[in-house]
């Protein structure tokens, strides 16, 4: 179960990094936590800025936007 567990956190964490969604907007519409929120959207930004500066593409958008293209949902 710990090989699962390790797996599907890193698979998630790729996935993350090649797609255009971004956490940081989820992260400002949650419930004030007091000083808990504000650390976590220091990480998230944190996190964010590291994605932005790798410069990775945006695999998941461009792989819908050519299914949209394809079956004409433009």
């Amino acid at each position: 179960m710990k090989r699962f567990t390790i797996t599907l956190i890193a698979c998630l964490a790729v996935a993350w990094l090649l797609s255009g969604e971004r956490f940081l907007d989820s992260v400002f519409e949650m419930v004030d936590l007091g000083q808990v929120d504000d650390i976590i959207i220091e990480r998230v930004i944190w996190l964010e800025e590291r994605k932005a500066s790798l410069g990775l593409p945006d695999v998941f958008g461009a792989i819908r936007q050519s299914l949209h293209n394809v079956l004409g949902l433009g």
